[in-house]
């Protein structure tokens, strides 16, 4: 038993890895000072490579990388917003997708990453989940919103066969 005051005596000790590695996680994350978290880094690296061995710095280095590489394209995308030398092009403070795809795209290293993209032309975008999830999880998607569509024109034919027989029978 212990004799001391309440604040001296030491916390028991939880047991459960599941918080352990949270604490650890958000720690790495603090002393990396970087915004994005570092545990869903970690968890989709070893969920891309399970063959593999990731190193546990790995995941620090991908949030530090991919945090510079937002912080490169916003900031060139809002000088492109506050761009007064463009004819035609009205300075502004907010960012529009056009600054975005603008300073994609004059930027070489920005423009071979997100070649397979398409931006502003008139074919419908891709989307970046479909690239980064493993093949398995990207299919079970596919999956899943073809049942979700499918599902939603059943109900929505169900109910315009109602509601005919509603009006037919007034």
């Amino acid at each position: 038993e212990c004799t001391k005051p309440a604040v001296c005596c030491p916390l028991p000790h939880i047991h459960h890895h599941h918080h352990q590695s949270i604490m650890v996680k958000s720690m790495r994350q603090d002393k990396a000072e970087v915004d994005l978290s570092v545990a869903r880094c970690d968890k989709l690296l070893r969920k891309g490579l399970p063959e593999k061995h990731v190193s546990g710095r790995a995941p620090v280095f991908l949030a530090g990388a991919i945090e510079n590489m937002v912080r490169n394209i916003l900031t060139r995308a809002a000088d492109n917003a506050q761009d007064t030398e463009t004819v035609g092009h009205i300075p502004t403070k907010r960012v529009y997708p056009t600054d975005l795809i603008k300073a994609v795209r004059h930027d070489p290293d920005f423009s071979r990453a997100f070649c397979g993209f398409s931006f502003s032309s008139l074919s419908r975008a891709n989307k970046p989940i479909n690239f980064i999830l493993p093949a398995d999880e990207a299919k079970d998607r596919r999956e899943r919103i073809q049942q979700a569509k499918e599902e939603a024109k059943k109900n929505k034919e169900k109910r315009a066969k109602e509601k005919s027989k509603a009006t037919k029978k007034k």
